[in-house]
């Protein structure tokens, strides 16, 4: 395009003359005001320029190749605009059939239709259903990709290395190699920034992340949320949680934001199509999530919201059987919470009681029973879930006044040392050192090893 057409598709032109005339003139709003109105029409034009159909036409395009297909049409005789070579490769779907594909890919390839540009859309379909399509056809179209590449389409051979079974993987161990961050992986494989929601990136960060190093977490952050894949998720974070060993506030942190809160099984449940292993981590890291954050609920409890290291001791024994637990407390003590453990651990865990007292309850679920501690020293009772005692003290638990309202007047010692015999629920003193052993001994008898299965 010479000045001439400028001039032309401008209706006004600019030289040094008329720049520095109009700075002379004085400035002519209603001439500016009119040239802007030109410039919007003109990108308004642009933004209706496209060089693939809309995803309807492209799926009608589809339907038709396909019932050429059926029909027996062939593949040679069959004319695409350039605009629907461009587009075919977009429609494929883990429905696409591999023989339904091999006839495309020959309707692409015949004289009139090809044009190399048409293997962006197979690009985009091959890593947007990397793990959906039907057996053969992923690795088909990678080889249509590559074959093509290596003939008339040189600018997509850094393709080659990625684009087999382990070609994701691949991309994320050379990434780390070459010491570049992870937001490289879709440039990489010719594909802009945002499209790393792809699944195919999922293996990338898989091995990218296989082994975090410090002050990683937040970027490791970033990249699941970018990539937002369930599968991504629960293959990789129970690695990382199984590995790490000890309690990790970040791991904890993503854990329960990407996968959910571990106290709630059903967010934790296998994707679709997860392997005998994938299962075994995603139980394994979800038991340890619920130790660690037991092991921090019994601290902050025992050592912040009271001084009490000897109770600490004993449930930091018993913590790994807790499979739910809540706390009844103050605004204040839910504030010093938050300090320990994720947001959404607090908030689905904690009740905050209309009460200035600084008595606060802590509730465990073990087996059938619920088990409460109070900061204040005195005894725990323990209820049998469902229990005539059990409704009572709970019966207005969402909206406490007073902790003390979970005390059900009346109840049974739970161990009766006269007669040495454990009752089904009721209360235990905290007196001496032999209440510990008193508790691990009803903790035995009556609940057993349930919760350690």
């Amino acid at each position: 395009m010479d000045r001439t057409d400028v001039k032309k598709l401008l209706g006004f032109g600019y030289n040094e003359d008329r720049v520095f005339g109009f700075v002379k003139a004085g400035f002519n709003a209603e001439k500016f005001n009119k040239n802007l109105e030109i410039l919007k029409g003109i990108g308004d034009k642009m933004l209706e320029v496209r060089d693939t159909l809309s995803d309807d036409e492209i799926r009608k395009l589809l339907a038709r190749l396909h019932k050429s297909w059926k029909d027996g049409v062939p593949p040679e005789s069959i004319e695409l605009t350039l605009m629907e070579s461009r587009s075919a490769g977009y429609g494929l779907t883990e429905k696409t059939e591999i023989d339904f594909l091999y006839y495309l890919i020959k309707v692409e390839e015949a004289d009139g239709n090809w044009t190399p540009s048409c293997l962006k859309g197979y690009l985009h379909s091959v890593l947007r259903h990397w793990y959906d399509f039907k057996p053969g056809v992923r690795e088909a179209i990678g080889w249509f990709i590559l074959n093509r590449a290596d003939k008339d389409a040189k600018d997509l051979s850094v393709l080659i290395p990625f684009i087999d079974t382990d070609g994701p993987a691949k991309l994320g161990t050379h990434l780390r190699k070459k010491k570049q961050s992870w937001q490289w992986a879709p440039p990489t494989v010719l594909m802009p920034t945002t499209r790393i929601n792809y699944p195919y990136f999922g293996d990338t960060l898989m091995t990218y992340f296989k082994d975090v190093q410090k002050g990683e977490y937040d970027d490791l952050r970033s990249a699941l949320n970018l990539h937002n894949q369930t599968r991504t998720d629960k293959i990789l974070l129970p690695q990382l949680i199984i590995k790490a060993g000890k309690f990790n506030k970040d791991l904890l942190d993503i854990a329960t934001k990407r996968i959910g809160d571990p106290f709630d099984e059903s967010w934790w449940a296998p994707f679709d199509g997860a392997n005998a292993e994938q299962k075994k981590n995603l139980r394994l890291a979800r038991k340890i999530l619920l130790s660690w954050i037991m092991q921090e609920v019994i601290r902050m409890f025992f050592d912040v919201l009271c001084r009490d290291k000897e109770r600490k001791d004993f449930w930091s024994k018993q913590a790994h059987k807790v499979s739910d637990f809540t706390v009844y407390g103050s605004y204040q003590s839910k504030q010093l919470a938050l300090q320990s453990l994720p947001t959404q651990n607090v908030n689905r865990h904690f009740r905050t009681v209309d009460s200035s007292m600084d008595n606060c309850a802590l509730a465990m679920c073990i087996g059938e029973y619920v088990i409460i501690e109070f900061t204040k020293v005195g005894a725990l009772y323990a209820y049998k879930k469902d229990s005539k005692k059990y409704r009572e003290a709970f019966r207005g638990a969402n909206s406490l006044t007073n902790v003390e309202s979970l005390k059900v007047s009346g109840m049974q010692m739970l161990y009766d040392m006269d007669y040495h015999r454990f009752a089904p629920e009721g209360k235990l003193e905290h007196r001496g050192i032999g209440w510990r052993s008193r508790m691990e001994r009803w903790i035995s008898f009556q609940i057993g090893n349930i919760a350690d299965d």
